[in-house]
């Protein structure tokens, strides 16, 4: 174990933890994690620059986590962040490693410190979340919502969100009467097969009529 000490608080490395995270980064006890201090180049970012905005990562720059410095560390968007580690093809190696650790981290999330980290996490992210108030485009009614960027929520429930599809057509498709050929507007999730009920009646006579023709089938 390898133990760093900043601003009177310990942060703790396990070199030969299976758990990469604890390998690299320099994590704060139990007691400390419950009261937010964060990991050790999260709290150095944040002594220079204050909370860690919404939505992203600190970043080390020279892509070792052991480089805590301050001018190696960086804010990035968490989709920037992700990108930049995750660029190129999945090489074999990689992918039978995520395959020989998928059910270890199974298990590891599954376990009272896995439990116990999720909720820590959760507890985190809430608290970094905002209140947007917001106006509902179908009912018009004033409603707030909580995220950690921007919001972009255009409904106040799915309710409104299912009535505004419906009222502007936004899934409807164009099918052919299986009666009469021509065209028609339905909702593609609706199972209508005939463009009116005349249409409907007329497929209805000529299936009893096929089945009719038809007559009972024969026992071979």
């Amino acid at each position: 174990m390898d133990v760093i000490e900043h601003a009177g608080i310990k942060f703790r490395r396990y070199p030969n933890s299976k758990r990469r995270a604890d390998r690299v980064y320099y994590t704060p006890g139990q007691a400390d994690r419950k009261r937010g201090v964060k990991r050790l180049h999260e709290e150095i970012w944040q002594a220079a620059h204050g909370p860690i905005p919404p939505g992203g990562h600190i970043h080390h720059k020279d892509d070792d986590p052991l480089n805590n410095s301050l001018d190696n560390l960086e804010w990035l968007p968490v989709a920037d962040h992700m990108r930049h580690h995750h660029a190129g093809v999945c090489s074999d190696r990689k992918r039978e490693n995520l395959d020989a650790i998928r059910p270890l981290t199974k298990k590891w999330h599954a376990s009272p410190e896995g439990l116990d980290w999720h909720r820590q996490h959760g507890h985190e992210t809430y608290e970094q979340m905002t209140t947007h108030e917001l106006v509902c485009e179908q009912c018009a009614k004033p409603f707030v919502q909580k995220a950690l960027q921007a919001s972009y929520a255009r409904f106040c429930s799915n309710a409104c969100k299912s009535a505004w599809r419906r009222a502007t057509g936004a899934d409807d498709i164009d099918r052919t009467c299986e009666s009469c050929g021509a065209m028609f507007r339905i909702n593609r999730y609706k199972k209508t097969k005939t463009c009116s009920r005349v249409c409907a009646g007329r497929a209805i006579s000529r299936a009893k009529t096929s089945s009719q023709v038809a007559g009972p089938r024969s026992e071979p």
